[in-house]
């Protein structure tokens, strides 16, 4: 059974159960298929029979599974939630979990669910909502059991059940250590403390570990996630005082969105962080707006790209007849699609290659001149290639079709191979020009404490383009082709 038939037969089964209100088989389903399978399907129903659903389960139930939606039918379920039943099931959240639905409603809703909160929870939202979106402090959760290094086995192992049932502290492989002072000081895991001597000190069982701050960047964390090889990732004030934990979960959501948006950008499609990721849940107004701005951008490069052509085609045949003419703009608009073509693809290769690297901290300012230098080397033998290609390409092409037989205009066979050479020395310095300019922008992005991703590829296309444009058309210009 595929995964579309079995997903179509658990929504029928999901919506049997809300017409019939049979609270047994809500719960029973609950424990037989995950909630990420559940979601996927309660996604799909409406409103009032997602509520239906949830309010048939249990709360601590119906909470876990509500942390599996989708954020936007989090947010049109917590608006609706009007009587103490919904109440609860918000409070059965995570605080993190919490914090993130309160930061998208608006604030009359979101005054109401934290009037219900208890102070000490509700005091705990106050400080994750302080954080900036790009701040690992946005997403780590507080609801974390701390060991203090004095401890024993035995004293972690009850704390930690402790923290659990009462404070509903996440249950995770690693714990983290602290001093008297609540000072980070290191990492062991649950096996660790489990099958130690109980009377064992945490001080002799603790390894060092890796952390973030509250303020730092969450691609920076993302970054630490990924030289470290850790599932969950402590996170610290100013201080070094642990606050709170960063989980991997979290991390490959802000690994997908940095990708998303790095790849968008490439693209030149504009976006706001507002934007629901999802294409099948994006709209089509979306997507046009989000579009549209480098479409009407290349389309301004063109008519600019068009110009030159005419131009320089107009000062390069106005000598010739008007069947020359004819004959060299056929030549030379049969040039264009291949210059436009080669230019994009050298410049886009050296754009997306150096960028990868900045990202992931591959190169810094300590190797730019070396990346600028290995890069101007490997264009130069690129376009060298390239331009040798080309001519070959050119004369098995003209002989194939006759245009460079001598018993055709002596005139017209001259200038078929004067265009070989000027295409060939054309393509030589484009190939290069385009990985040497889609090398240097993003370095000089980076140089400035910006985000080379920002920069569209189709940015660097059309300029590109037009300084092709102007070196193979000029370089006909100042040989006179005749």
């Amino acid at each position: 059974m595929n995964e579309q038939s079995s997903e179509h037969i658990l929504l029928d089964q999901i919506k049997e159960i809300v017409k019939r209100k049979d609270i047994s088989k809500a719960r029973d389903l609950i424990d037989e298929i995950t909630n990420a399978e559940i979601a996927e399907v309660i996604n799909e129903l409406s409103l009032e029979e997602q509520l239906t659903f949830l309010r048939m389960l249990k709360t601590a139930d119906a909470a876990e599974l509500f942390s599996y939606l989708d954020e936007e039918i989090q947010k049109e379920l917590a608006q609706s939630f009007s009587e103490e039943w919904g109440m609860k099931l918000l409070q059965n959240l995570q605080s993190d979990e919490l914090a993130d639905i309160l930061d998208e409603l608006p604030s009359n809703v979101t005054s109401k669910i934290l009037a219900y909160t208890p102070a000490n929870k509700r005091e705990d939202l106050n400080k994750l909502l302080r954080y900036q979106d790009d701040e690992v402090g946005s997403i780590m959760s507080i609801d974390i059991s701390s060991i203090n290094n004095e401890y024993t086995c035995e004293q972690a192992l009850n704390k930690i059940r402790r923290d659990y049932n009462k404070k509903g502290a996440e249950l995770v492989h690693y714990y983290y250590v602290v001093d008297n002072t609540n000072k980070l000081l290191g990492v062991l895991t649950l096996e660790e403390i489990i099958f130690s001597n109980p009377e064992t000190k945490i001080d002799e069982l603790y390894s060092p570990v890796a952390s973030v701050e509250a303020n730092d960047k969450k691609e920076y964390a993302a970054q630490i996630f990924s030289d470290h090889d850790m599932s969950v990732l402590p996170v610290t004030n100013k201080e070094k005082r642990l606050i709170g934990m960063v989980t991997s979960d979290e991390v490959i959501d802000v690994i997908n969105e940095e990708n998303t948006e790095d790849l968008y950008k490439i693209a030149g499609i504009t976006t706001s962080e507002n934007d629901e990721w999802d294409y099948l849940k994006t709209p089509w107004y979306k997507l046009v707006k989000n579009r549209i701005l480098w479409i009407v951008i290349t389309l301004i490069f063109a008519t600019v790209f068009q110009i030159f052509i005419n131009i320089i085609l107009s000062l390069s045949l106005k000598n010739q007849t008007p069947v020359e003419n004819i004959t060299e703009f056929i030549a030379f608009a049969s040039l264009i699609p291949v210059i436009i073509m080669i230019t994009n693809n050298s410049s886009i290769q050296a754009n997306v290659t150096i960028t990868r690297a900045i990202n992931l901290q591959e190169i810094d300012q300590s190797t730019y001149k070396k990346v600028i230098f290995k890069e101007i080397i490997t264009g130069l033998i690129l376009g060298f290639i390239v331009g040798l290609i080309n001519f070959a390409r050119l004369a098995i092409y003209y002989s194939a079709n006759g245009d460079l037989l001598v018993k055709n205009n002596h005139i017209q066979v001259t200038n078929i191979i004067i265009l070989m050479i000027i295409s060939s020395i054309a393509l030589f310095l484009i190939v290069f020009i385009g990985t040497f300019l889609g090398t240097l922008i993003p370095i000089i992005f980076a140089k400035k404490h910006k985000d080379p991703s920002s920069i569209s590829t189709v940015l660097i296309s059309n300029i590109i383009n037009i300084i092709a444009a102007l070196l193979m058309f000029s370089a006909i210009i100042v040989l006179k082709i005749q």
